[in-house]
């Protein structure tokens, strides 16, 4: 007889502890100079046998049915097959003597061997695998549920075998987070993030480029933020953020179109920030004779301010003493900062009323869910849109909790930096956004500027985004109890936005 030596190993779980692939191979040849027999082809394979499809396994069917082999030596039937369609083929091409003997490890298999033995024998491994799946599906679901990540640790993180964590990688990690400050910009596509970190010095760990489709997986990755995402299910984790969820979720606006710039063949810093107080349709610019332009689109087809052309120069001079309005004198800051710190060492009203809000949506959430229960039982609505809906719910209610853990444990005065940040940013503003280059323009435009609209080269009216809006309405010159009363709204203006991740 003529022998095909098949040997077959997967990644998969239930496959760990079963000879590698050269093993199988050694103790086969072995099998076969022992007993003489023929081996005219090995095939090995790196494949899962739970499903059908496998194309070395079909490769070796074929030879068989061509002829050209008509016996198969592997190390246990279990390693043909763990499905039913191809254990079935197998009994059947031996059962009509195409395939003359299988011959295992511990056993040989001929053609007139009943037929039940072998499907006991395919029947079992395919409970086997089955079996083993869920149990691993579960304890996956429980490891998550404890927030350990139960695979192998996302780029920018490492696996730490004895405590069986993950911790940061001190190396890789900074590139994921500037991944996600470039693409949040919405400027930078996957293939230009993946260049310019290629320029700084990213690569994977044999060397190589980290190309596009690593980039999306990284800004698709809420892990990155202390989130994990199993089966559309929000699990909150114990390892540490790489990102803020508010940077997360600014990614996530330009991946799915909610923020994204249209990709211009030139760069303009304020193109999206300006629109036209006659018609309401969008500024756009370009360059004409060696001068950038502002002008309007004319969407809707009359307006008459389409063919007034601003230049960039100009624009620019408009716009800086709009920053100017969110200008305090530095001095009068550290003071205010000083003061509210003074204050909050024995105020704990902030965290408190943070605590509060997070208990109060909860409380919201799980009347929710109760009333949802309760339609379903009611048969008002399908199971279905029940497992959606629960879902969400459970989301949200994971996103709410992880808040108020935070809020429990964040340090007052710690709350107080990002609210001294964004009085200095706004003290800053003009002479930063004069001196700056286009994406420092860009980048001080997204964070203070909500729009500007332009009538007769002139800016009509203006909106600043919180909590920049209150800043440029507050006196500069007031008293210092106003001053601070100023930086208690930012405070709340800022932190409340995103309490948990500032």
């Amino acid at each position: 007889m003529k022998y095909i030596l098949y040997c077959r190993k997967s990644t998969d779980t239930e496959d760990r502890q079963v000879l590698s692939l050269d093993s199988q191979e050694n103790e086969l040849l072995a099998i076969a100079e022992k007993l003489n027999l023929k081996i005219v082809k090995v095939f090995k394979e790196s494949r899962t046998a739970k499903e059908a499809g496998r194309p070395i396994f079909n490769e070796v069917i074929q030879m068989i049915n061509a002829g050209k082999a008509d016996a198969i030596l592997c190390w246990k039937l279990d390693r043909l097959a763990r499905n039913f369609l191809d254990g079935g083929l197998i009994m059947d091409m031996l059962q009509k003597g195409i395939i003359k003997e299988i011959r295992t490890y511990e056993a040989v298999h001929l053609p007139n061997e009943t037929s039940f033995i072998l499907a006991m024998q395919f029947g079992m491994a395919n409970q086997y695998s089955r079996d083993l799946s869920v149990n691993v599906k579960r304890g996956n679901r429980e490891k998550l549920s404890r927030g350990e990540w139960p695979n192998h640790a996302p780029f920018g993180y490492l696996n730490d075998k004895p405590t069986k964590t993950i911790t940061i990688d001190p190396i890789r990690s900074k590139y994921v987070v500037r991944a996600f400050q470039l693409y949040a910009t919405g400027r930078y596509g996957f293939n230009e993030i993946a260049k310019i970190l290629y320029d700084e010095g990213l690569r994977t760990s044999s060397g190589k480029k980290v190309y596009r489709g690593h980039i999306h997986r990284f800004i698709s990755q809420p892990f990155y933020c202390g989130l994990m995402l199993r089966e559309g299910k929000y699990y909150p984790g114990k390892h540490q953020p790489l990102i803020s969820k508010q940077l997360y979720d600014d990614a996530q606006n330009v991946l799915h179109d909610r923020n994204r710039p249209r990709l211009q063949k030139k760069f303009f810093a304020l193109r999206g920030f300006i629109k036209c107080e006659s018609c309401g349709c969008a500024y756009t610019a370009s360059t004409k004779k060696g001068h950038d332009y502002y002008y309007c689109t004319n969407g809707k087809g009359h307006c008459e301010a389409h063919l007034k052309y601003m230049r960039e120069t100009t624009m620019y001079e408009l716009i800086a003493p709009v920053l100017d309005q969110l200008r305090y004198d530095e001095e009068i800051i550290d003071i205010m900062f000083n003061a509210a710190k003074e204050r909050q060492l024995h105020d704990n009203s902030y965290v408190e009323s943070i605590v509060t809000s997070c208990q109060n949506r909860l409380e919201s959430l799980k009347a929710k869910e109760t009333r949802l229960l309760d339609t379903f039982l009611d048969g008002q609505i399908s199971k279905e849109i029940y497992d959606a809906k629960a879902l969400e719910i459970h989301n949200e209610k994971v996103c709410a909790e992880k808040q108020m853990s935070e809020a429990k444990t964040k340090n007052d005065i710690l709350a107080l930096e990002p609210t001294k940040e964004a009085f200095l940013l706004g003290n800053r503003a003009m002479k930063n956004f004069v001196d700056g280059n286009d994406d420092e323009k860009r980048i001080i435009a997204s964070k203070i500027l909500w729009n500007l609209s332009m009538k007769d080269g002139n800016i009509a009216q203006v909106s600043y985004r919180s909590p920049y809006d209150i800043m440029a309405k507050a006196p500069k010159t007031g008293d210092i109890s106003t001053l601070l009363r100023d930086l208690d709204s930012n405070q709340d203006n800022i932190l409340q936005r995103d309490v948990s991740y500032h």
